[in-house]
């Protein structure tokens, strides 16, 4: 008869984690075209710096243990316990047999190569802003001709131009001037607009709900409002918004933009399905952009795209 022994867990080898790492990383720099040469130009461009310093920190064994200490995986094996990973947001331990020095590597490289990817693509984005700056001038006269009719995105733009360095018109009391005259426009113009079309709305649906969400978002308690009725499952009022999103509705896109963007209800927080409804307002015939895009496009760097795509285009 066979016996059959019992497998034993492997242990973390901190030796083949680092000899890995630095194989990995090396590839890693490879694929993004980050060279010495490279990482040493971006390190004297204040706006690259901070990332090119963790690349190039990269390339030492303290740099790699750097990264790796700063993250749960590795502080959770320094305690003793086995390596976590997460699958649907909650935390369970890995297979018994599995290769935690392996699965270090794999997690660490993942970590330093979302880092060399940003910092690629922000290098992009720094060359087509040097292609395209001749046009800011003209740019910025146009957008300020916009602003001044009561364009929140032209607005908005404007904030982002004079906030950043990348465009070299850094002006701090023109960003409070843009940001604050795109909350006033909103408050004195656009909540008006939604207000008719509120109870338009809720005239045609017989929806009172609807009316509610968004006299709710206009007096500034949307997300208390939302709390409160935590057990609305809102399927009458989905199946109506979608209805009239597909019909070209932006003032539907904007309260379904609003709903997801907040949670009501039982709508769980979704910032990527409000972003895709909020897009469909500022592109409808009534266009209606949302005060929370700017946070949003701030975050994931999307109106900075949208000025280089404008600029590239005059």
């Amino acid at each position: 008869m066979t016996t059959i022994m019992p497998q034993k867990n492997k242990e973390f080898d901190e030796e083949v984690f680092l000899e890995k790492c630095v194989e990995s990383f090396s590839e890693i720099r490879k694929k993004y075209q980050l060279d010495e040469e490279t990482l040493k130009a971006d390190k004297s461009n204040p706006i690259l710096e901070k990332m090119a310093e963790i690349v190039i920190d990269g390339c030492t064994v303290q740099g790699i243990l750097k990264i790796a200490k700063g993250m749960n995986e590795w502080n959770y094996r320094n305690q003793g316990g086995a390596l976590p990973w997460r699958i649907f947001g909650s935390i369970w331990f890995g297979p018994p047999f599995m290769d935690p020095t392996e699965e270090m590597v794999k997690t660490v490289s993942k970590k330093y190569e979302g880092t060399c990817k940003a910092l690629q693509r922000k290098i992009d984005e720094l060359e087509k802003l040097e292609k395209v700056l001749g046009n800011l001038d003209e740019f910025l006269r146009q957008k300020e001709q916009l602003a001044a009719a009561g364009d929140v995105k032209a607005m908005f733009f404007l904030g982002k131009i004079y906030e950043d360095e990348e465009f070299g018109v850094q002006n701090q009391e023109k960003v409070n001037t843009y940001y604050q005259l795109a909350k006033d426009t909103w408050k004195e113009r656009y909540s008006k607009r939604y207000e008719e079309w509120l109870n338009k709305a809720v005239q045609v649906s017989g929806l009172e709900l609807i009316g509610r969400m968004g006299r709710s978002y206009i007096d500034g308690n949307f997300v208390q409002a939302g709390k409160k009725d935590h057990n609305k499952k809102l399927k009458k009022e989905y199946k109506w918004l979608t209805t009239a999103i597909d019909a070209g509705d932006g003032w539907a896109a904007f309260t379904m933009g609003n709903i997801y963007y907040y949670g009501y209800g039982r709508c769980k927080q979704k910032k990527k399905a409000a972003y895709n409804n909020y897009i469909l307002a500022a592109h409808a015939e009534e266009s209606i952009y949302a005060l929370e895009l700017r946070d949003y496009q701030l975050k994931n760097g999307s109106i900075f795209r949208e000025i280089i795509k404008e600029l590239s285009e005059m």
